[in-house]
Formats: structure tokens, C-alpha cells, sequence
């Protein structure tokens, strides 16, 4: 007679994420790339920054330009390291300031929008930083007071 065990399986500890906060001057000044999960909702600030786990082997840094190319379609080059932030969900999220390379120009549109994101987000475009600070998740708005002044001009 086989019996039931009452141990619980260990917890998963919170997934690790790395991302880029990606700015450029703007026609209005500092812009920030936000995306949008595709299938979210629009009634609640869910925009982030683009990011993704961390892989095996891989560092922050790596998996935050990986992140950012695949979801956006935009080279970048990091600049420094923004530290982390603890999302609502457990997740940390290493998170870098980044600026586009000049090869993915191109790959913006006159509206700031990306044109050659992934399918994994239905919103991939640039906004001024004060609106940028309006629609992203509150974990994530915490790391445009930390942009170097050079990258944020008048912060919001």
C-alpha cells in the first residue's frame, strides 16, 4: 500500500530577467522603447522595457542586448548598468541604459515605432520619458529616476 506524501515540493525561486532602458532624443526631447505584451490589457500601465530570461552561461549585459534585438528588432549599445528591481510577480530584472546603434536607425519609423519587432508584444514604439513614466509597470517606472543626466535630460 503506497502512502501519500505531505512534503511539498520545493518553491521555484523568481525568475531572472535582463533588459535595456533604451532612450533617444526626440523630437520633443528624451524618449524611452516601451513594449507592450501582446493580448494585455490597455487599462492598466503594463508597458516595460524590452527583456528577457537570462540563459544558462549567459550575463546580464548579454542576454539584455539578446532581449532587446529580438523583441525590437533594434541593435543597441549599453552605456551602464541600471541595477535591479523587484517586480510585482517576484521577478528581478537586471536592467541597463542602452541607446540605439546607428545600423538600426532605420529600423524606426517617423512615428518612433519599431519596425521589426517580434510577435511577442503588439506595442514596440518610443515616448517621451513623462509618458513613458505613465504607462510602464511600477517596478520598471523606478528605473527612468536612475538614468544618467546625459540619458534623461529634465527627468519627469
Amino acid at each position: 500500500m503506497s502512502r501519500t506524501s505531505n512534503v511539498h515540493p520545493p518553491k521555484r525561486s523568481a525568475a531572472i530577467s535582463a533588459g535595456c532602458v533604451v532612450t533617444r532624443h526626440g523630437a520633443n526631447g528624451i524618449e524611452v522603447l516601451l513594449v507592450h505584451p501582446r493580448g494585455a490589457t490597455f487599462k492598466q500601465p503594463l508597458f516595460g522595457i524590452p527583456k528577457g530570461l537570462i540563459e544558462p552561461g549567459e550575463t546580464a549585459q548579454a542576454a539584455a542586448r539578446r532581449e532587446t534585438l529580438e523583441e525590437t528588432g533594434l541593435h543597441v549599445h549599453i552605456h551602464t548598468s541600471l541595477g535591479n528591481v523587484r517586480q510585482k510577480s517576484g521577478k528581478l530584472v537586471h536592467a541597463f541604459w542602452a541607446t540605439v546603434d546607428p545600423q538600426s536607425d532605420a529600423a524606426i519609423d517617423s512615428l518612433g515605432r519599431c519596425t521589426n519587432p517580434d510577435n511577442e508584444n503588439d506595442v514596440c514604439r518610443f515616448y517621451p520619458i513623462a509618458k513613458a513614466a505613465e504607462l510602464m509597470i511600477a517596478a520598471q517606472r523606478e528605473l527612468l529616476g536612475r538614468l544618467p543626466e546625459e540619458a534623461a535630460g529634465d527627468r519627469c
